[in-house]
């Protein structure tokens, strides 16, 4: 509200109205007046008043008839009657129209004085209250940082509109559930309950880092500064959490020690490939050879035979190792994914002979028309393949569910097997990983490796059965090819 406190007279008498004018300049306000019910109307309009002083009888009237029409030409403005005569029945009548104050005249300065010092000091204290509220949520509403607040049970009270955009939970979703249970991961959950019992001992805790769940089940990096709310006497009342989302620079830092890993492999591998391949040419050249004079001996043509596929092997986790650490080139062009996975199922018929293995799909639009590098997509699909082949007992079953999004394909490959646990699931992507007994462990790191380069993302999505590898690609544009020289040259 505006300052110096501004005060609107409505009076007849001439003397009257000059000497509250006197009175209450003197005290510092800034007083508009007018002579009649009427006047007031226009002064109101050209000036925000915080107190209308107003006497009971007008020319036009009573007072009582106009209040209404005062209250709506003043918003929010304090009202005193003043009158030469009151009775209890207009009196209560007035109060109850809302008025402030009722004074009889002869009007006593000191009276007057303390009336209007004490709605003034009520109005400042209302516009700073008022001032704050807006602050605040302002600041709720436009900060980049979850603002939570959890009863000392652990259920949500309130969250900003931020958490909201950042998690799609609504306030009507979660208020009065338990925070743990429905937005912390499960195998991070206790851990975290131990924080939030600290925080209700300690008052403040920082630096805590954990998932948090949002509504589509996506996870999202959060570093919390937590502290305690407390009531007018002092107790604990709630845990108020302030949180910011650091998926980003996690995944800065993990880009970065990959980048770190693959420039370590390049010089490993470039040391390495060119004498290894020449060895390996060797061992197959002399095996050749070897075969001819042992033909008819079974049991050398049987060691024979393994040394070859050793030898086999080896080139094959070279090669792995190789691809991994040389940059991720795309070449897209259009092409129906329904051919991609067909062609990727087809190439491991060998891996598949002899086992019980289906594969089905299911498609919300017949357009699978996407820009891709058909051949890196490919290696893709046989690697989602072969780990389900891997983990699946007979029968085993996949599903592929494909969902057009506008401009970005999404689809979702499931099995029937085992699953992953919550460990598992964080270290999917991460080099060198492995569920199997043989391998690299860099069969997802790369197919990670072949989505991003696409624009894309892959994620472990959960599921009540089985594993499911959730991939979204954009449909038509094809990103920036990785740089090559941010890795090793490779032979």
């Amino acid at each position: 509200m505006d300052y110096p406190f501004r005060i609107l007279i409505i009076e007849d008498n001439p003397d009257t109205r000059a000497n509250l004018r006197d009175i209450l300049e003197l005290d510092g306000h800034e007083v508009v007046v007018a002579s009649s019910f009427d006047e007031s109307r226009a002064v109101a309009r050209t000036n925000k008043v915080g107190l209308v002083i107003t006497d009971r009888r007008l020319p036009e009237g009573m007072i009582e008839e106009f209040l209404p029409e005062v209250k709506e030409d003043s918003a929010n403005a304090d009202i005193i009657v003043v009158t030469g005569f009151g009775d209890m029945q207009s009196t209560i009548a007035a109060l109850r129209l809302g008025v402030t104050d009722y004074v009889i005249k002869p009007i006593i300065p000191d009276d007057i004085r303390s009336i209007v010092k004490r709605i003034a000091e009520k109005k400042r204290l209302q516009a700073e209250l008022a001032e704050e509220h807006y602050f605040t949520n302002e600041v709720l509403r436009t900060v980049e940082a979850i603002v939570l607040v959890l009863d000392l049970d652990g259920n949500v009270i309130r969250f900003n509109p931020y958490f909201q955009q950042l998690s799609g939970w609504t306030q009507a979703d979660l208020k009065g559930l338990d925070w743990f249970a429905h937005c912390v991961p499960e195998h991070e959950r206790d851990r975290v309950k131990e924080v939030f019992v600290a925080t209700s001992r300690l008052e403040n805790t920082r630096g805590i880092v954990n998932d948090v769940l949002g509504k589509d089940g996506r996870s999202h990096r959060i570093r919390w500064s937590n502290t305690i709310l407390k009531s007018s006497e002092g107790t604990a009342e709630a845990v108020l959490a302030v949180g910011v989302d650091v998926s980003d620079l996690v995944e800065a830092q993990s880009r970065a020690l990959q980048a770190e890993r693959l420039a370590a492999i390049g010089q490993t591998m470039t040391a390495l490939s060119h004498e290894s391949r020449n060895a390996l040419q060797r061992i197959k050249a002399a095996s050749d050879v070897l075969s001819l004079e042992i033909a008819g001996n079974k049991n050398a043509e049987d060691d024979l035979h393994a040394i070859q596929r050793a030898s086999s092997d080896l080139q094959c986790l070279l090669e792995e190792v190789r691809s991994f650490a040389a940059p991720i080139q795309v070449h897209c062009h259009a092409t129906s994914l329904d051919h991609v996975w067909r062609r990727a199922w087809s190439d491991i018929a060998t891996v598949r002979q002899g086992r019980d293995a289906g594969l089905a799909a299911s498609c919300d639009s017949e357009n699978l028309e996407i820009e891709i590098d058909t051949v890196r997509m490919e290696q893709v699909f046989r690697n989602l393949f072969e780990n389900s082949l891997a983990a699946c007992h007979d029968p085993v079953r996949i599903q592929i569910d494909f969902c057009s999004l506008n401009d970005d394909v999404e689809f979702k490959v499931t099995d029937n097997g085992p699953g992953l646990n919550p460990d598992q699931q964080q270290k999917l992507f991460e080099p060198f990983y492995t569920t199997k007994r043989t391998g690299t462990g860099l069969g997802m790191s790369i197919c990670q490796r072949i989505i991003e380069a696409h624009g894309g993302t892959i994620r472990v999505e959960p599921c009540s059965s089985g594993a499911c590898v959730a991939i979204r690609m954009p449909r038509h544009a094809c990103p920036d090819l990785l740089n090559p020289s941010q890795f090793a040259s490779l032979e």
